[in-house]
């Protein structure tokens, strides 16, 4: 009798359980709908850059975006090395790259701007890339690629955890990230920005040479080992041609 009455208490109590877990699974189905409705009437966040020369090795970067205003974006100017060597191809064929410039701009009235100077002037006046004259101080040979990739990032994002927070920023604003804005690295981590991708040519001009100033030499602290220079004596010293001394003769000086 007993096993009959806890029969009867355990089955007359599953339609009530199945029933309690259909209605969670509806209204967690018109939560979902509900969800996926008003994100569907947030806008997709518009980030556009173009880039235009300015003088020699300087480019103006401008761009249009729906952000909000003071939303900051980092600009940068890269170009991608290869090894010039085989053998060293063979080892790592993944090309390296060299950051040539960056520079923060805000936006204001949905639009925002940013001037790179890529160029750098050597000791010698010739104008340069900032991994040239490391690339000799190695004693590498690097082939560079004929392109400079010009990237504005949205707040970049450097550990993984991090654009869950940035995109509940944006739905505060309405607005949501596409798919085409996000993208992946090799590790996992995830970054938002937009590209623009324009053959610049390596510089070969020359200006005058630039003056180093001991402040740029060996951390500020300059040239350490060499000693400086005492001041020149403001008075004029004679040799006497006597010897002028009272001091008695050492026992040296007297005749053995």
């Amino acid at each position: 009798m007993t096993l009959l009455k806890q029969y009867f208490f355990s089955t007359r109590h599953l339609p009530l359980k199945a029933g309690s877990v259909l209605l969670a699974l509806l209204v967690a189905s018109i939560g979902v709908q509900q969800l996926r409705s008003l994100y569907s009437s947030f806008a997709n966040v518009d980030l556009r850059l173009t880039v235009k020369p300015q003088a020699l090795g300087v480019y103006a970067i401008a761009g249009t975006t729906n952000l909000p205003d003071h939303t900051r974006i980092v600009v940068s100017a890269v170009r991608y090395l290869s090894s010039a060597d085989p053998h060293s191809q063979q080892l790592n064929p993944k090309p390296t790259y060299s950051i040539l410039a960056y520079q923060s701009a805000q936006v204001m009235g949905g639009k925002w701007q940013a001037e790179l100077n890529l160029w750098q002037v050597a000791p010698d006046g010739q104008y340069v890339e900032v991994w040239q004259p490391e690339q000799a101080k190695l004693n590498l040979a690097l082939a560079p690629s004929d392109d400079i990739v010009f990237l504005a990032a949205l707040n970049p994002v450097s550990a993984v955890d991090q654009l869950p927070v940035l995109e509940q920023q944006l739905r505060d604003k309405k607005l949501r990230l596409s798919g085409k804005l996000i993208y992946t690295t090799a590790e996992g981590q995830q970054y938002v920005q937009v590209q623009h991708m324009q053959t610049v040519a390596l510089p070969n001009q020359t200006t005058n040479p630039v003056a180093i100033d001991p402040e740029q030499i060996n951390g500020g602290w300059g040239a350490r080992y060499l000693m400086p220079g005492e001041p020149q004596n403001p008075y004029q010293l004679e040799k006497p041609k006597d010897r002028q001394t009272n001091a008695p003769m050492r026992r040296e000086e007297f005749l053995q």
